[in-house]
């Protein structure tokens, strides 16, 4: 019979985890420890759910178990592992065991939904523990990282921010009108002109010249002018 056993971060704590003497566990609590151990995990961010295993034994003496990982693949998620279960050193059991291995973090969620360009501030956000099991990007864990930077994309309440979904607030904007400056030493001229592009100081960006029409490359001074090299 298939068992489903979720092993929780109270169960880790447990005064049986401390005890210097051998321990009779049942074959979930034996594997979970085992799996614990091997890959170093800490129990108060990893989370282990037996999904099956075909143990008849009520009651394994702790260290009389051996656990061999189907993979050479970060324990995380879905994982198998052949165990075997040892009596007085002879093998009595041993079978395929499947797990789901959670990893959570504190990260920052999103407060509300936020679309894109939008500014997020401390008040926006709320640092949650969340499974981040299957999360590709980097999530943001501090206020610090929200400092000059915006939404790059649609984000729905709830969600974790990541480094990923935020960009650098630009310098200047698409469509900002800014002074054009051209200087070579000895003098300097300047008219006015439109952005085509956004962009960070010292960028070189597409400018709209609005009194010829043409459109040069010039160097982003700051969010009022932008510079053409002589």
């Amino acid at each position: 019979m298939a068992k489903f056993l979720e092993i929780t971060i109270a169960l880790m704590c447990i005064g049986l985890l401390w005890s210097g003497t051998a321990a009779a566990l049942s074959p979930d609590e034996a594997i979970v420890r085992k799996m614990f151990a091997m890959y170093e995990l800490d129990p108060e961010w990893y989370q282990i759910e037996l999904l099956n295993h075909p143990f008849q034994t009520a009651e394994v003496q702790e260290g009389a178990m051996a656990l061999r990982p189907l993979s050479q693949k970060e324990p995380l998620g879905l994982f198998s592992a052949m165990v075997t279960i040892n009596d007085n050193g002879e093998a009595v059991e041993q079978g395929q065991v499947r797990m789901r291995i959670r990893r959570f973090a504190d990260v920052l969620t999103a407060g509300d939904r936020f679309g894109r360009h939008d500014v997020i501030g401390a008040e926006d956000v709320v640092l949650k523990r969340m499974d981040v099991t299957s999360l590709v990007e980097k999530p943001l864990t501090s206020l610090e990282e929200l400092a000059a930077t915006r939404v790059k994309r649609n984000i729905n309440k709830g969600s974790i921010l990541t480094t990923a979904a935020m960009e650098a607030v630009p310098d200047i904007e698409k469509g900002r009108e800014v002074q054009i400056i051209y200087a070579d030493g000895l003098c300097q001229v300047s008219t006015t002109g439109v952005v085509m592009q956004t962009g960070m100081a010292g960028d070189y960006i597409k400018v709209k010249n609005k009194t010829s029409g043409k459109i040069i490359v010039a160097r982003v001074i700051d969010d009022t002018a932008v510079a053409v090299d002589p």
